[in-house]
């Protein structure tokens, strides 16, 4: 019985119908409460957008019901839900100058590059002298603590800088969000050909896609780290261990949090090159992949201001730095605060004892069942593990957080059961999972 109840979240979540009942639902709600209100795309233009995404989530409920181009459906959904009120914000932003519902986090990004392109590094910089200081959401406000601090590892403004470089030097406008766009569109092509049943292709593309706590449209830059993620997916299930550890490693070089994938996929490559017996060379080229985009990407930064660096993008988020990211979220520091244990939000904690306490043997017993297991499902799901209690014992977590937990988890259980052979060889059965299980 205990059985049964615990494997039941698991048998409700992977189910297309309810998945899209469940995400389709809080999209629409969520898209009736930023634009169907009409509080900030007025009321035409919002209630337009929102009917957009009503339309398209009936068309996508009706391919369900027909059992009939039921991902069609779903990307029709997807464009209404993210394509259009990300083009409708940024038109929005060209018109009027004003980066409404543009999150700090893009804007801030915009600013980044600026910086660099002027010479100056991006971190260590105080942004109050920016324009980010004049944002609508800072105005009239104490001055934020993240105007003092670019959070986000390089690889973050160094993928829009190309394009940030080519529409200014032709005089057109420039949102980093059409990037973050294009970024989506090759994650949704990436979930589109993986082979696997579309029953579990549905349901990543609707926890990517339909999640609102994304925030896509307002560019929050998840997207960033995990489009890598589904490309390394993709490239591993059709035999391309290269290619999947370069895109494993640029995931963690967009976002720390793919950073507890690393070991484990070092563990996974080197029990899957002694089963299929690689050469040497072959096995530290595909183990250098997984650390090779964030080195590239990050070391230069770090040695032109190993302080700064360090004070963005670690001090800043743990809290030892004076100008300290404050409380916040649904994790374990905000019980403490609601309990007085910490005195205030911006008030300094040890929380790495916590996380580190926490996260060892979680991420030890990973490591164990990697080895009597040696899947990219298994380390896909203890590398989420891992991160959820990170999280929950860190400074702060935000709602787009467990977004990305949610997401990760459920693309670990689609991974599980879509797997198939990727050869004949008795050896890579431990790899992978016939198509046929699922």
């Amino acid at each position: 019985m205990i059985h049964r109840v615990a494997r039941l979240p698991r048998r409700l979540l992977f189910r297309p119908h309810l998945a899209l009942l469940l995400f389709g639902s809080l999209s629409l709600i969520s898209g009736w409460l930023w634009f169907g209100t009409g509080l900030f795309l007025g009321r035409g233009s919002g209630l337009t957008v929102w009917a957009c995404s009503f339309v398209a989530t009936v068309i996508a409920a009706l391919t369900l019901l027909r059992r009939r181009l039921q991902l069609g459906g779903l990307l029709v959904l997807v464009v209404a839900t993210v394509v259009v009120p990300t083009l409708a914000l940024i038109a929005l932003r060209w018109n009027t100058g004003a980066p409404i519902l543009m999150h700090d986090g893009a804007y801030q990004t915009e600013e980044a590059i600026r910086l660099l392109l002027g010479g100056l590094d991006p971190y260590g910089v105080d942004y109050t002298t920016t324009s980010m200081r004049l944002w609508h959401w800072y105005v009239n406000t104490p001055i934020d603590p993240s105007l003092y601090h670019y959070v986000y590892p390089p690889a973050v403004f160094l993928l829009p800088l190309p394009a940030y470089a080519l529409a200014h030097s032709v005089g057109v406008p420039f949102d980093v969000r059409l990037v973050d766009l294009l970024v989506a569109v090759v994650a949704a092509v990436a979930i589109i050909k993986l082979p696997w049943r579309w029953e579990w292709r549905y349901l990543v593309l609707a926890a990517l896609f339909l999640d609102p706590f994304f925030y896509l449209a307002q560019g929050r830059n998840d997207i960033l780290f995990l489009a890598p993620i589904v490309l390394g997916v993709l490239a591993w299930e059709r035999d391309r261990p290269m290619l999947a550890a370069l895109a494993f490693g640029a995931a963690a070089a967009f976002k720390p949090f793919a950073v507890f994938l690393l070991p484990l996929l070092a563990l996974l490559v080197w029990r899957r090159s002694r089963a299929e017996r690689w050469s040497t060379a072959r096995q530290l080229s595909v183990l250098a992949g997984l650390i090779l985009p964030g080195l590239l990407t990050i070391a230069p930064f770090f040695l032109w201001n190993p302080g700064a660096y360090w004070a963005d993008t670690v001090s800043f988020v743990s809290g030892s730095d004076p100008h300290r990211y404050p409380i916040q979220g649904y994790g374990f520091s905000e019980i403490l605060l609601l309990l007085k244990i910490i005195p205030s939000p911006g008030a300094y904690f040890p929380f790495a004892i916590l996380q580190a306490l926490g996260t060892l043997p979680v991420f030890a017993l990973g490591i164990r069942r990697v080895v009597g297991r040696p899947t990219l499902a298994t380390v896909l799901w203890w590398a989420t593990a891992t991160l959820a209690v990170v999280l929950f014992f860190s400074r702060f977590v935000n709602d787009n957080y467990l977004a990305v937990v949610l997401f990760l988890a459920i693309l670990a259980g689609a991974t599980r059961r879509g797997a198939r052979r990727i050869g004949q060889h008795v050896d890579r059965d431990v790899f992978t999972r016939p198509a046929a299980a699922a």
